[in-house]
């Protein structure tokens, strides 16, 4: 475990605050800290976060706010770098007096700042963290995003419900994300009974993978587990079609992007996959949250994260409702939880892991998205 730094320590002794529980503030005002990747390539998801959660704070807000507090989001920019993220932890919470943070986003500055976050007890709700190793031992960091396991088992689930009793599978023997996806599919089918009857491998970054389609063709499958990201899945996609292997595919959410990669659309008919969010569901909250996303920001949320980001902002002002903004009162007031957020309904587990639903998703000849169903935990 990380320790802050002697000097960040120092600072708060001499301000006299309290590294276990915040000061109470003289102003009328909430102060939580936002760290994001809001610039560079991965600018798009911490970007879709930061519109969900001040989506959220604003609607708070009109509503008055937390037992008559407004509430104040400050954002910093991680830069998509874990030492961006701890610097930004650290301002947030010794010079800002922040009393919770929202974030990290991407999963490699979330496990740094974790740990910091960790050490003080502070809460912390990141929106899109996957990996397990996240909240293990840190009672006080949750996600609101499901894990990467909990999408294979459900995607397993879903084949079993449509009848399906032979599947087959290929994935990227390289890649930490394929292959966790892989496993947990693989064991979910044993405990379903489904018949597993081929499982090829690629390396990282091949691009022909004809020789395993063809060994998948002849064990006839009635589809196939793809844990892959959109670019190879559509490579996949095309050169499956090109030998005549005609079957049902089944993904995760790194499907979702697919459509940008794949020139024939219309071979996505055959694609499902599992994602966090669907603009599509029949939901009264989540048709509200996609209007009040469409007049604030003249688009729809497009990346799941958004709708992921709005949920933990929920999450985390739901707990601080209750009365106390201590530290280790608002971490019971989370763990405690149990509210119906746009992505689903969120409570947590012993993880800190939320338990809700996946929605399952496919697409039209155009490639456009459709909302299939909600795949209940």
């Amino acid at each position: 475990m990380k320790k802050r730094t002697w000097f960040s320590l120092l600072l708060v002794l001499l301000l006299g605050i309290s590294a276990i529980t915040p000061a109470v503030m003289a102003e009328d005002t909430i102060k939580i800290g936002g760290i994001g990747v809001l610039s560079g390539p991965y600018a798009v998801y911490g970007l879709a976060v930061q519109k969900g959660v001040n989506l959220y704070v604003k609607e708070l807000n009109a509503n008055g706010g937390i037992n008559g507090k407004k509430v104040e989001v400050l954002w910093e920019d991680s830069r998509a770098e874990a030492n961006d993220g701890v610097l930004a932890f650290n301002k947030l919470v010794d010079n800002d007096g922040v009393v919770a943070i929202l974030g990290p986003v991407l999963t490699g500055v979330t496990k740094a700042v974790a740990e910091y976050a960790a050490d003080i007890n502070i809460p912390l709700i990141t929106p899109s963290a996957t990996a397990y190793e996240v909240t293990t031992d840190r009672a006080n960091v949750f996600r609101t995003c499901f894990l990467d396991p909990f999408q294979a088992v459900q995607m397993a689930r879903y084949a079993k419900d449509e009848g399906l009793s032979k599947v087959a599978v290929l994935y990227d023997n390289g890649n930490e994300y394929s292959k966790g996806l892989y496993e947990a599919f693989l064991a979910e089918c044993d405990v379903l009974g489904l018949d597993v009857v081929a499982v090829e491998s690629a390396a990282y970054e091949d691009v022909d993978f004809k020789t395993q389609l063809t060994n998948v063709k002849n064990a006839n499958p009635e589809a196939i587990f793809l844990p892959y990201y959109g670019a190879p899945a559509a490579l996949i996609l095309t050169q499956a079609n090109d030998i005549g292997l005609d079957v049902r595919f089944l993904g995760a959410d790194g499907i979702s992007d697919i459509v940008d990669s794949i020139p024939n659309k219309a071979l996505l008919t055959n694609m499902t996959y599992s994602d966090h969010f669907s603009t599509q569901s029949d939901s009264p909250l989540v048709k509200g949250f996609v209007e009040a996303f469409k007049a604030e920001y003249n688009e729809e949320p497009s990346v799941s994260f958004s709708a992921t980001g709005y949920d933990a902002a929920l999450v985390l002002t739901n707990a601080m409702k209750q009365g106390s903004l201590q530290y280790d009162d608002v971490v019971a007031a989370i763990k405690a939880t149990d509210v119906e957020g746009v992505s689903g309904k969120i409570t947590f587990d012993d993880h800190n892991d939320p338990i809700k639903s996946a929605f399952i998703m496919s697409f039209d000849a155009e490639g456009n998205k459709i909302f299939v169903k909600l795949q209940n935990p």
